[in-house]
């Protein structure tokens, strides 16, 4: 019998769905970018505004 006990190599995104940490890190960074992004584009792209 063969009692090889080689394990194969873990895949990359395998090792990085099994790290909740990594991947909550990611989702706020996402929100952060994503929302910071949106807003500068909106401030940037609204029309100077007439005082009375």
């Amino acid at each position: 019998m063969n009692d090889s006990t080689e394990e194969l190599p873990q895949p990359f995104w395998q090792r990085v769905f099994d790290q909740p940490f990594l991947l909550l890190g990611a989702g706020l960074l996402v929100m952060f970018v994503f929302y910071t992004g949106w807003g500068m584009v909106e401030i940037l792209t609204l029309p100077p505004s007439r005082l009375p």
